[in-house]
Parts: structure tokens; sequence; C-alpha cells
């Protein structure tokens, strides 16, 4: 499953973010959940003051990967330590919500406003006004960061070569 968009939303006082409608029917339709089913998702610590959601079969994804990897086992090792424990559990409520463990929000240095925003195989929760102001700077400082894909990797076919 590819997560897009952008969407502006709130944490309220429980620590409940909601998952947008669109996202948890396409969550559902990639997993063959039903309504009535329980939905999981990974949440874990990201960079730069981020929270990490995963679906199930996407942090698997990512677990396999870290199997496949070529990191120097002791470096592995560490990064698995932290990741993991770092790394909670949680169901989405009928509601479509998921409750954000605390420790994770204060290690983050997230507030109320946020932004949940599609990052290929997970989302992030950001900081709402840090993200727009980060999305702007990258805009007017790199406006060739929207490159057209093929003739990137065409690019970087070309320097391999």
């Amino acid at each position: 499953m590819v997560f897009t968009g952008t969407y502006d939303h709130s944490i309220d006082k429980k620590n409940r973010l909601a998952i947008p409608a669109e996202v948890r029917t396409r969550i559902k339709r990639s997993t063959g959940t039903g309504d009535d089913d329980a939905i999981f998702m990974y949440v874990t610590l990201g960079k730069d003051g981020t929270l990490c959601l995963y679906t199930e079969k996407g942090y698997e994804q990512r677990a396999d990967e870290l199997d496949r990897s070529e990191m120097d086992a002791d470096e592995l090792l560490e990064y698995e330590r932290v990741f993991y424990a770092l790394s909670r559990s949680v169901e989405l409520d009928k509601h479509g919500r998921v409750t954000l463990p605390s420790d994770l929000l204060t290690r983050a240095g997230l507030g109320s406003e946020v932004v949940l925003i599609g990052v290929k195989d997970h989302m992030e929760v950001r900081d709402r006004i840090a993200w727009y102001e980060h999305l702007e700077s990258k805009l007017k400082d790199q406006p060739d960061i929207l490159m057209n894909p093929r003739l990137a990797m065409r690019r970087r076919r070309n320097n391999s070569e």
C-alpha cells in the first residue's frame, strides 16, 4: 500500500488521532478486513519530531528489510533495539482513531495541531506549522525537488555506468 496526501488534524486530550476515512478505506481494502474487523497499526518515533504510522504488513516488511540489511551487525542490533523499543501496536477504534502513546508524543515534541502526511510505505504525524514551513522552504529553495522521476532515474543509471 502506498500512502499519499496531506491531512490537517488534531490530537485530542486523550491522545487520539483520527485516521482519514479515505485512508482507512484503503487500509481495509489492502488488508482484506471488513467493517467489524479490528485494524492494527504500528506507531514509532521518527526523525526530526515525527511519529511514523505503519500498517501491520508495512511494519513487517520493514522488519524483513532489516533482516536483509547490509549494516554492520552491531550497528543493526543497536538500531533495532531503539526502533522496536520505541514502537507500539495501536488499534483503530470504531471511530477510526488511534491512541498515540504519550511517551512517543513527548519524545516527538508534538502538540495538538498536527498534519498527517503520506510517505510511500507509512504516514508521518508532524507538527502542522513546522511541516508547512518546511514544505514551503523546500519548494522555494529546491524547486527541482519535484523533477520528473523518470529523468531522475535516467540520471541515476547514467551516473552508475
